[in-house]
């Protein structure tokens, strides 16, 4: 199977997974400096050694913590070689195998202590599991997040002022710092490895492999994001508008005395078979109730206790960017029991007086995802 195949192959399962919280496909890219540690190099100047290096890639997360990528980077590195070793394309063994003359010698200069400089131009494309530290570690998703990765590739080295063309597996290994600038948007620094083998570059000097280090600046987009690149008053500007709706309708039913000048007739909340009573938030993947939320809680007490005949329904919802329909149906069922042993621990309602079920992402009753991580307490009079 050559190398297109397992490209086409690797993107066709991929495009398979399902969507997730962190919001389906992405692609990075960056660039960046790196440097060889292969047999000698540390005879070259350290900063001779750095050399440009770039990278692309394209990703899913298959679930809020776990990712895969297809990546490609590479470009230049610099090496150093002496006589000593067997190389690649020796002139002597008509080019074909293995033997004790470098053809690179005829393409550089050599230094007085017998070194000379390798030229390498490469690239290397690599399958990695991406994990994600702040979503597996901490349950978060803020703006900063830290992804180390894991994976394996092929590495192509190109013929060079005398360096031989090379075939290599290679095993990589990274650690990402992103920081969120935009909702579809992060900056990125990623530090990255790649063991090549001994053969990379084109000198066999019994080494198990040889080391690369890079470092790259870049940027990650992301394309299933909710409304990306809105304008943050937008978004805040629905929030806002969507608890103050809900802040009304309780304020209206409990009838606290301070807005009873402002009800110009009786309420008519009274003749309907159900309405909106209060909702209660969750953070993200989780089935505990956001912090700050008493005066919710304490408003559906006081409502139950003014109507001692009423009942209540809790309603739960998932917000359908975040993993799959059988994940968001079982948390949502989660928020449903936390909330409404809530109330009969906490607060001493019977639990014949609540009802509750699990809607999971089936429906969607806010337009922004992340007020989709509620449940909402439906009075029934």
């Amino acid at each position: 199977m050559n190398k297109k195949k397992i490209i086409s192959l690797v993107l066709g399962c991929m495009s398979l997974l399902p969507a997730s919280a962190q919001n389906g496909w992405f692609v990075d890219v960056g660039g960046g400096v790196q440097t060889i540690f292969s047999s000698d190099a540390s005879k070259l100047d350290f900063g001779k050694r750095l050399t440009p290096s770039y990278t692309i890639g394209v990703g899913k997360w298959i679930t809020p913590a776990y990712a895969l990528r297809l990546q490609i980077g590479g470009y230049s590195l610099n090496g150093m070689s002496t006589s000593e070793g067997l190389y690649l394309r020796d002139p002597q063994t008509n080019g074909s195998v293995y033997g004790p003359h470098d053809p690179v010698i005829d393409n550089v200069t050599v230094r007085p202590d017998g070194t000379y400089r390798h030229y390498l131009r490469y690239v290397n494309a690599h399958a990695d599991f991406m994990v994600s530290l702040s979503r597996l570690l901490f349950r978060s998703q803020g703006r900063f997040d830290v992804l180390p990765a894991v994976g394996l590739g092929y590495a192509r080295s190109f013929a060079y002022r005398g360096t031989a063309g090379t075939n290599s597996l290679t095993t990589n290994f990274s650690v990402t710092a992103k920081y969120r600038v935009l909702k579809c948007m992060d900056v990125n620094l990623e530090i990255g490895s790649a063991l090549m083998p001994d053969h990379f570059d084109g000198r066999i000097t019994g080494k198990k492999y040889e080391p690369t280090l890079g470092a790259t600046l870049g940027l990650t987009y992301r394309f299933n994001a909710s409304k990306p690149c809105a304008k943050k008053e937008s978004s805040r500007k629905r929030r806002r508008e969507a608890v103050v709706d809900t802040v009304y309708m309780v304020e209206r039913v409990v009838e606290r005395p301070v807005f009873k000048d402002r009800i110009v007739e009786k309420p008519v909340v009274k003749k309907l078979d159900a309405f909106r009573l209060a909702s209660i938030s969750f953070a993200y993947a989780s089935a505990k109730p956001a912090k700050k939320q008493d005066i919710a809680f304490e408003n559906i007490v006081n409502y139950l206790k003014q109507n001692p005949s009423a009942r209540i329904r809790l309603d739960g919802y998932g917000d359908k960017a975040t993993g799959s329909e059988r994940t968001n149906l079982m948390l949502s069922i989660r928020r449903t029991d936390s909330v409404r042993n809530i109330l009969i621990e906490r607060y001493g309602i019977a639990p014949s007086r609540i009802d509750a079920q699990g809607i999971g992402c089936n429906a969607q009753p806010y337009e922004e995802n992340n007020l989709n991580r509620v449940v909402i307490v439906t009075a029934l009079p």
